[in-house]
């Protein structure tokens, strides 16, 4: 049944991920600092919960990719547990209320460290499980609401529309995390007080529990399409045979990459390596994020001019340019003007701004239109499949970034020299540094990458890769 009869709702049920959202950008962002905090400079005091290693670094590395690798593992039994799911409530809904409590608790649990003392082995394996927890009930929320498209919407451009609401309110949270939160750091308000004051706001993930009509009472309950359940070994085999989306998947992945080490490592790039303080940090991140409203209005038009390859082609340009501004705009290139580093820094930030609203909206666009063309011609509805894989991917190259190279290459210091005199208790970060090169350089293999992507996802052209398959 489409759910989503009336564009309120469409923009309500975009807004029911506003809370997950925010807590998981608030983990990215400065979770790992906050933790061990020696990449930072400026208001260290604030943005880590000590001001020293809470947690063992070379364990602890190697734990947030084990954690991020599971995150990804976890969507494919649950992606095919909520594409499955059929009880008298529907099988969306019940979904929501199974990871509300666990994700809730465990978020809350992973910034409350069991020991106040440095390189502590305890709160390493602590924090590690208790993020395992939130991972896997976060992600099964996302797995119905992604899931959920295929079916509640009536159409692609339905499905765009609820993607750009969605984009909307991650943009608002991107604002609030990267923006909004260095003006209360600024203020001396320590990172773990603003966390757990932003934590209330998961209850919009109750949001569906009233707007999806299915259950018994919408004749959608347990007898609901059992033509289209799909095994999940058959459901593996088709999402692995299509080709348009394991093409997808390589720029996607190069895009998450230098995305999440760069919400990683904004912080340290911007106290560490510019040695701004986090009101400035306010502004820089306002400029990134601000825009990304209007700059989704352009790509969306670019999209219909120039199709969806060249347009995300162009987002990795920008990105890939934009990301090296926080080398050009570093202290050691301008030791004595901090107002031509924040320039730089801002214009870069614009830049950016055009590429970070396409990689919020993309991966949604692409696999839920796949999905919806899929069951269209085959009448088999696994579209959580389809953003269970998306997400493995993507999980597997973020937790190599963040953890295995950023969480490492930050702790590569060497003494801090300016005009021949060496700065006593400072030091250059010349690991954090690194991210920029790294950052851009996957960004143009993802820009060739996109030379696989067709024009567009219409009904032919996955109705011929569907044929081809059955070929093979």
């Amino acid at each position: 049944m489409v759910s989503l009869n009336k564009r309120w709702k469409e923009f309500l049920y975009a807004g029911s991920t506003f809370g997950p959202n925010i807590l998981m950008v608030l983990l990215t962002a400065y979770f790992t600092d906050s933790m061990n905090p020696a990449g930072l400079t400026a208001d260290i005091e604030n943005w880590s919960l000590s001001g020293y290693a809470l947690v063992t670094p070379a364990l602890f590395g190697v734990l947030w990719m084990v954690g991020k690798v599971f995150d990804g593992l976890v969507d494919i039994p649950l992606a095919s547990f909520t594409d499955n799911l059929r009880t008298r409530w529907g099988r969306r809904r019940p979904a929501y209320i199974i990871a509300f409590i666990p994700m809730a608790i465990s978020y809350l649990l992973a910034w409350t460290p069991l020991q106040w003392k440095e390189n502590s082995v305890v709160n390493t394996i602590w924090v590690t499980v208790m993020l395992l927890i939130f991972f896997a009930a976060y992600t099964l929320t996302v797995m119905t609401f992604y899931g959920s498209l295929s079916s509640i919407c009536k159409d692609e451009d339905q499905r765009i529309r609820v993607g750009n609401f969605k984009s909307f309110f991650e943009t608002i949270g991107y604002c609030i995390v990267y923006a909004l939160i260095p003006v209360f750091i600024g203020k001396g308000i320590n990172i773990r007080t603003l966390v757990i004051c932003a934590s209330p706001l998961l209850i919009t993930v109750l949001i569906p529990l009233f707007i999806i009509k299915e259950g018994d009472k919408y004749g959608e309950g347990r007898e609901y399409l059992k033509e289209a359940r799909v095994s999940l070994g058959t459901s593996l085999k088709m999402t692995l045979k299509n080709k348009l989306f394991l093409y997808w998947l390589i720029p996607n992945s190069c895009a998450f990459f230098g995305l999440n080490m760069f919400l990683s490592a904004q912080n340290t790039l911007i106290s560490g390596v510019m040695n701004l303080d986090a009101s400035i940090a306010a502004i820089m991140n306002t400029c990134a994020f601000a825009p990304v409203p209007i700059m989704l209005f352009i790509y969306y038009k670019l999209i219909k001019k120039k199709g969806i390859r060249f347009s995300y082609q162009v987002c990795m340009i920008c990105f890939a340019v934009a990301i090296l501004n926080f080398c050009v705009g570093s202290e050691y290139l301008f030791p004595h003007s901090p107002t031509t580093r924040i320039i730089i820094g801002c214009v870069g930030s614009v830049i950016g701004s055009f590429a970070i609203g396409a990689f919020f909206s993309t991966p949604y666009m692409i696999p839920s239109q796949i999905a919806a063309m899929e069951y269209k011609i085959t009448g088999k509805d696994h579209a959580g499949m389809y953003y269970a894989m998306q997400t493995l991917t993507t999980s597997i190259v973020s937790a190599v970034s963040m953890g295995l190279v950023y969480e490492y290459i930050k702790n590569i210091c060497t003494p801090k020299v300016i005009d021949g005199v060496k700065v006593v208790d400072e030091t250059w970060k010349v690991g954090v540094s690194l991210v920029p090169a790294i950052v851009s350089i996957v960004c143009i293999i993802g820009f060739f990458a996109c030379f696989k992507m067709p024009r567009n996802y219409t009904e032919e052209v996955v109705r011929d890769c569907i044929d081809e398959s059955k070929k093979q």
